[in-house]
């Protein structure tokens, strides 16, 4: 473990007491070694959790824990997910607009905001090819189709709701859209925030064996 403490910064302290066997048991300051995969982005490489965000989605994912992890350049979101039960450990990018439309049919994805009352939207690969950069970053993380599974007003919060019942006030509400592949694999995650901040996320699905090894962090 000595040379993930002199990457990641890790101290002195005494080791941990604590032990991880699951992306919902993660806090700061852990760190998780990830098995090879077709995600390239993460593939055999070592992630540490550098902030938590926390999210009431459903009844099913209710304070839902998403781990911002660092370690290959840019953030990855690691969580523990109900949409496929054989692959639960839930691993997402966040991508821009013109990622976006790079990588879908545009018409397909924006009818998605201009008909809010349709719940049955489609989405599917752009046709093309992608810039380097792009097909690099979304390797591993894209299906060919996807229908809308959920569509509903959802909240999020940076508090740990793990710990003790959140107040109200806590929690931020935004508009929630959920596109998944047939298979089940992938997804793409729309979150659409007061005055039209929108954030999209390309999800991957896997099994919870692709995590190689964690290292909880030391004990302060």
């Amino acid at each position: 473990m000595g040379f993930f403490k002199a990457v990641f910064g890790g101290d002195k302290s005494s080791p941990s007491s604590r032990s991880i066997d699951s992306p919902k048991a993660l806090v700061a300051g852990d760190i998780m070694k990830m098995e090879f995969s077709e995600q390239s982005i993460i593939s055999g490489q070592t992630l540490k959790v550098t902030e938590q965000v926390f999210y009431d989605i459903s009844a099913a994912e209710n304070c839902k824990t998403v781990s911002v992890m660092e370690g290959v350049g840019r953030r990855i979101y690691i969580s523990y997910s109900s949409v496929n039960p054989d692959r639960p450990l839930e691993v997402a990018i966040s991508v821009l607009p013109e990622s976006v439309f790079e990588v879908f049919n545009e018409g397909e994805f924006t009818a998605i905001f201009d008909e809010p009352d349709n719940t049955d939207h489609q989405l599917s690969r752009a046709e093309g090819e992608l810039s380097g950069a792009t097909q690099d970053l979304i390797q591993g993380f894209v299906g060919d189709s996807y229908y809308q599974e959920r569509t509903s007003e959802a909240y999020r919060s940076t508090k740990d709701c793990r710990k003790s019942a959140l107040e109200e006030s806590d929690w931020s509400g935004f508009d929630y859209k959920l596109m998944v592949t047939d298979d089940r694999q992938h997804a793409v995650r729309i979150e659409v925030y007061d005055g039209g901040r929108t954030d999209v996320y390309l999800i991957a699905y896997l099994a919870l064996n692709k995590v190689e090894e964690y290292w909880p962090a030391s004990d302060s």
